[in-house]
Order: C-alpha cells, then sequence, then structure tokens
C-alpha cells in the first residue's frame, strides 16, 4: 500500500475537542467566583491552550503529510530521470559502439576500394586471356572444319567434274554422230528430190489421162435388224450414217486408167438418206455394230454404259449385323469404339463386368468425334463383357459384348 493512499487524520473530533475545552474555560470563568485566581486562571489558559493545541494538530499532520507526499514523488520523478538517464547512456555506448564497427567497415570498404582498380586489372587480364583461347580454340575448330568441308568439297568437285568431262566427251561423240548423220541427210537430199520431181510428173500424167468422174446416187443400203429381246433396253444412240467414201487413186502400171472403188454421193438434198440402224444391246459393253452395204460404208456405233448404281443408303445397320471383327491394339489397351448418331445433348453409357464397370451403374463413354464414342482401359486380364447404353437407360439391340483382352473392337448402333 502506498503513502498516498492511506487515510488522511479526520479534523472533525479535534476541533469539537476545542470547542469542548474553550466551553470548559468559559464554564470556569462563569461559574467561579474570583476567575482571576491562580487555580481557575491556569485551568482557563491550559483549556484554551489545550484547545488550540487539538486544533492546530491536524493541519500540522497534513502538512508535514504533504511534504512527505511531494518528497516521495520528487524521488520518484529523480529515481526515473536516473532510469532514463541510464538507459541514454546505454544507447551512447551502443551507438558507440556501431560507430566504432561502422569506422572499421567504412576503413575496411576504403582499402577495398583503394584495391578494387588493381583487382578489375587482373580480371581483365584472366578475362583477356581466357578469351584468347577460346578464339584460339574457335580458330583451330574452325580450320579443322574449313579443312575437312573443303576436302569434301573437293572430293564433289572432282566427281562433278569427272561427270563434266564424261558428259563432254558424250556430247562430243553425239556431234560427231549427228555431223555423219548431217552429211548422210545432205547425200540424200538430191535423190529425194529427184524421186519428188518423177513422182510429180507422174501424178500429172496420170491425172492428164484420167477420164472426167460421174457422180450417181448410191443404192440404198439393206441393213438387217436384231430382233429384240424380252426387256428392251434403251437404243443405242448411233452417230453413223452410212458414207460414200471414194477410194484415193492409186497409180496404175502402163498408165492405166484409175479404178474407182465406189461412186461419189450427190448433195444430201435430192438422195434419201437411210434410217439409222438400231444395235440391240446384249452384254454390258456392246461392240460396234457395222452392216453389210453394197458400197464400202462405215458405221459408228457408240458403247452402251451400264447404268449409275443406285443411290447409297445412309440408314444406320443394325448392332448384330455391324460388328467389325475384333483386332490387337498398338498399345496392348482393350478398346471398344460405338459409332451411333444419337443426338446433341444424349450420352452413351457402358455397363459389363470388367475393369471399372458394373451392371447396376453405366460408365459414360468418352466422345471422339460426331458419331464416335470410345471406352478403353489397360486392366483389363480377361474378357470383358458389357453392353451398350443410350443415356444409361435405353440399351442397345443386339445383346453383350464380349471384349479379349489387348483387342480394340469397333461396332455400329441405333436406337
Amino acid at each position: 500500500m502506498k503513502f498516498a493512499d492511506a487515510p488522511r487524520l479526520p479534523k472533525l473530533p479535534f476541533i469539537l475537542g476545542d470547542i469542548a475545552l474553550l466551553l470548559l474555560a468559559a464554564f470556569v470563568a462563569d461559574r467561579h467566583p474570583n476567575p482571576l485566581a491562580p487555580l481557575p486562571l491556569l485551568i482557563i489558559t491550559a483549556c484554551v491552550v489545550a484547545g488550540v493545541v487539538a486544533t492546530m494538530i491536524p493541519f500540522l499532520v497534513n502538512y508535514a503529510r504533504d511534504q512527505e507526499e511531494a518528497a516521495t514523488s520528487l524521488r520518484q520523478e529523480l529515481g526515473e530521470q536516473f532510469k532514463r538517464l541510464m538507459a541514454a547512456s546505454e544507447h551512447l555506448q551502443h551507438a558507440t559502439a556501431q560507430l566504432k564497427t561502422i569506422e572499421e567497415i567504412a576503413t575496411k570498404n576504403l582499402q577495398a576500394a583503394e584495391k578494387l582498380p588493381y583487382r578489375l586489372q587482373e580480371k581483365i587480364a584472366e578475362f583477356n586471356q581466357q578469351l584468347a583461347e577460346t578464339e584460339n580454340e574457335e580458330q583451330e575448330a574452325l580450320n579443322q572444319e574449313l579443312a575437312a568441308l573443303r576436302a569434301s568439297e573437293s572430293e564433289r568437285l572432282a566427281g562433278i567434274a569427272d561427270k563434266i568431262a564424261r558428259a563432254a566427251a558424250e556430247w562430243t561423240k553425239l556431234e560427231a554422230e549427228l555431223r555423219k548423220q548431217l552429211a548422210e541427210a545432205a547425200q540424200l537430199e538430191p535423190k529425194l528430190t529427184a524421186v519428188l520431181a518423177t513422182l510429180d510428173a507422174r501424178i500429172a500424167a496420170l491425172a492428164a489421162a484420167a477420164p472426167a468422174p460421174v457422180f450417181t446416187a448410191p443404192a440404198p443400203i439393206a441393213i438387217p435388224t436384231i430382233p429384240p429381246p424380252a426387256a428392251e433396253p434403251p437404243p443405242v444412240a448411233a452417230a453413223a450414217e452410212p458414207v460414200a467414201a471414194p477410194a484415193a487413186a492409186a497409180p496404175a502400171p502402163d498408165g492405166a486408167p484409175v479404178a474407182e472403188s465406189a461412186p461419189a454421193p450427190k448433195p444430201p438434198r435430192k438422195p434419201r438418206p437411210p434410217r439409222k440402224p438400231k444395235v440391240e444391246e446384249s452384254a454390258p459393253e456392246a461392240a460396234p455394230v457395222v452392216a453389210p452395204v453394197s458400197a464400202p460404208t462405215e458405221l459408228i456405233a457408240e458403247p452402251v454404259t451400264d447404268e449409275p448404281p443406285p443411290p447409297e443408303n445412309f440408314s444406320q445397320v443394325p448392332a448384330e449385323e455391324a460388328k467389325a471383327a475384333p483386332a490387337a491394339s498398338a498399345d496392348g489397351r482393350t478398346r471398344l469404339t460405338v459409332v451411333s448418331y444419337i443426338g446433341i445433348g444424349n450420352k452413351l453409357y457402358l455397363r459389363g463386368e470388367g475393369p471399372g464397370l458394373s451392371w447396376d451403374k453405366g460408365v459414360p463413354l468418352q466422345f471422339v468425334s460426331i458419331g464416335r464414342w470410345r471406352w478403353e482401359t489397360g486392366d483389363a486380364t480377361a474378357p470383358v463383357s458389357c453392353k451398350v447404353l443410350k443415356n444409361d437407360k435405353l440399351e442397345a439391340p443386339g445383346g453383350a459384348i464380349t471384349l479379349a483382352p489387348g483387342t480394340e473392337q469397333e461396332i455400329t448402333t441405333s436406337f
């Protein structure tokens, strides 16, 4: 408990005691017949002095206490200031030590800074030396590579030069042969000129000796027809019409007249052209049909091609008919690919007996592309029996599918 917290001395009892003593002195002075007698006077004086002293006691005690409190607070302040001074002195000591450390570090840094140019020069010298060594090594490597390239290029160029020399020799031979052929052609030119002159003279003589040609209408051509079969295919569009082609006049020996093989036809307005022949098809590819005629004519018939195949049916094949034969997978995994167009928003599931499969809940298949779904596993050690379901509700037709371990199979199904 602190001294300042102690209760103060109450003044009321002392004041009441002083009043009582004064009343006692007044009572003695009033009741005694001779108040100035020594005894009453002494009593009155003692009561008054005692009352005054009793009144002054609490004030003096409180004053002394206030002095003690002031002294105590002063001592506390002095103690706190002393503590602060001690802490400040400790801080100063630490600061002095840190300043000494900083001074030492600064001295070391200054010494290192003084030595730094020399170290930089040494490092630069070492770097230049390493650079020179690296340049020498690279130069040697480049020289070796250049020598190897020169050797390979020289060999390649030597081979090319040999090829060029051979090609030049061959070209020289070809040039000599061509020159020989040109010389022979130049020698044959006069002979050919003489032969052509002789042929021109004979052709002119034959043309002068030949009579004027007489044009007569060709006789009608009798074309036999083939009876049609039970199922008559469409007729072939024949693009051939009888044409009377005059044979070329061949030179006859001893200046004989030239015989014509067929008379020349008149303009198409006067004679009536014969009907086009109908050729029936008895084989997939019909050969051109030529009817016998009295004059040499030529009939051209186009072959009949088969009708185009019917359009492909895009309907889905039932699952029992679209199961492909299983094949061994390249990576050893067991894989099932299902081809089915089930619409947007739908999924295919797989139920069965195997790694990760059960007959109670389906496993979703992985979407590969439009209409293609896949399930695979690498943990199959026995045949996997499974069924494909749409949205894990509608079962695909065809029954269960059996997959051998390490094989892949593709099926097509519809729902």
